[in-house]
């Protein structure tokens, strides 16, 4: 639609509403009403996202790495692949697959240690 259909458009409304006071009242009415309000969804979340991670496993490998792997290892297999993917630490996405959660706390503590030194060539 172009821009001078949409002048001649308003341009007529506007006429109407100053000639006839009831389809002004209508214009009114319309433009004052509240927009509906829309209902808060109680449906749940995708089951596809995954929780918040329990923990930040680069601050706590700053506690140095025995610390870190103590911390991981009073979390759950689902609490390690939250971090996991919330950090970004598995490109190749083989690590849902896991099981064993040794093979999980290896693969944060070499990602958090690779994380940690990101950036080295330019600090002094």
């Amino acid at each position: 639609m172009s821009v001078e259909i949409l002048r001649r458009l308003f341009k007529v409304v506007i006429d109407e509403a100053e000639n006839n006071p009831d389809f002004s009242a209508k214009i009114e009415q319309i433009l004052s009403s509240q927009a509906p309000v829309k209902k808060q969804s109680t449906a749940k979340k995708p089951s596809n996202r995954r929780d918040a991670p329990a923990l930040d496993p680069v601050k706590a490998l700053a506690e140095g790495e025995a610390s870190l792997r103590e911390k991981l290892g009073g979390l759950t297999e689902k609490q390690l692949k939250d971090i996991i993917a919330y950090y970004g630490m598995d490109s190749s996405k083989q690590a849902m697959r896991w099981k064993k959660t040794d093979r999980l706390i290896d693969l944060i503590a070499e990602e958090s240690k690779r994380i940690s030194k990101r950036g080295d060539a330019f600090r002094h």
